[in-house]
């Protein structure tokens, strides 16, 4: 499976995060995120790729629990 988020260098010799699930570069805040070396890029990547992953496993843990103690109908 292919990471949602990855650098890209971009003419201006910078790396930017690029969102491949949108199909377009990753904005925070109203600004670009690029970074001047490869490996804060990764840095970054790595953190947003990591993060999503034990977002999904979060709320399929969540998901379980409450059908467990009946919470859900």
């Amino acid at each position: 499976m292919k990471d949602r988020f990855e650098a890209i260098p971009n003419p201006s010799c910078r790396f930017e995060i690029w969102d491949n699930e949108s199909g377009e570069p990753v904005v925070r805040h109203g600004r670009l995120l690029t970074f001047a070396s490869a490996k804060s890029a990764a840095r970054i990547t790595g953190f947003l790729n990591d993060s999503r992953n034990l977002h999904r496993a979060g709320a399929a843990e969540w998901r379980v629990a409450d059908r467990d103690v009946g919470l859900r109908g």
